[in-house]
């Protein structure tokens, strides 16, 4: 078998792809008791809470999607199924869409049917955050998952990416952002 070359692109050359399926990622950050929209590059203090919110667009129905979110390094998301997650935490991180969010773009018009129950299952690794569904129908989507800032450093983080598992020459890919996580 021939070796394989995997590379990726700096940030700034970097575009989101849509091959039948558009993904987008934000991160909001809870400060001042309301969150806010981060751009990149993402800001954070060690301790802070962040909500993860990922956009999946469809123009015809799918089957069998994964949607596969990156977590960059310094950052670990809240997993509520642990017994060990702070319940407190994971209920801060309920979705309250940040003032300039994606979500009210895609709230706008009768065709937005955004449907959370449709991805069955929910993987909150150290490494990713995964989506699975067995069928799509065309439509907007959005998933979310809380993270907290643990360690301090310079992050990034890749793009996440939507696919259709047995059809992989359909999926979406967002955009990498930067994460600076400094001390309290």
């Amino acid at each position: 078998m021939p070796p394989r070359l995997s590379y990726s692109l700096k940030d700034q050359a970097a575009t989101e792809t849509n091959a039948g399926m558009e993904v987008h990622r934000e991160y909001s950050v809870q400060r001042d008791g309301r969150w806010q929209l981060l751009a990149s590059p993402l800001t954070l203090k060690r301790g802070e809470l962040v909500r993860v919110d990922v956009y999946l667009s469809l123009p015809a129905a799918r089957h069998f999607v994964v949607v596969d979110d990156p977590v960059p390094g310094g950052l670990e998301p809240v997993n509520r199924d642990l017994a060990t997650a702070s319940t407190v935490d994971a209920d801060a991180t309920e979705f309250q869409a940040a003032g300039g969010s994606f979500w009210s773009s895609i709230r706008t018009g009768a065709s937005t049917a955004i449907a959370l129950w449709s991805f069955y299952h929910r993987e909150l690794k150290a490494e990713a955050a995964r989506f699975y569904a067995d069928y799509l129908p065309a439509g907007h989507y959005h998933l979310s998952y809380g993270a907290q800032a643990m360690a301090e450093g310079q992050f990034s983080a890749s793009p996440t990416k939507a696919e259709e598992v047995y059809d992989p020459d359909v999926y979406g890919k967002g955009l990498p952002a930067q994460v600076a996580v400094g001390h309290e």
